[in-house]
């Protein structure tokens, strides 16, 4: 189960830093770098609640970006 938590941490960080990239609004862009650093501390504690709570954290900073471009249309 160790390594199913270290892949999925590997995924969220990876997809994070990806987002982070884009990313032109700056609360979306924290939520980006705090998922990052829930997945890394995946890697450490080798529990599955900071990668739940980092992927939440990152689906919601991703809900407010999609939320934010539709309201400039």
């Amino acid at each position: 189960m160790l390594y199913i938590y270290n892949v999925l941490a590997a995924i969220l960080i990876g997809t994070a830093i990806g987002a982070v990239l884009g990313q032109r609004n700056s609360l979306a862009r924290i939520t980006c770098l705090v998922a990052v650093v829930l997945g890394a501390v995946t890697f450490f504690i080798d529990s599955w609640i900071p990668l739940a709570i980092g992927t939440a954290v990152f689906l919601v900073g991703q809900g407010m970006q999609r939320n934010a471009s539709s309201a400039r249309v």
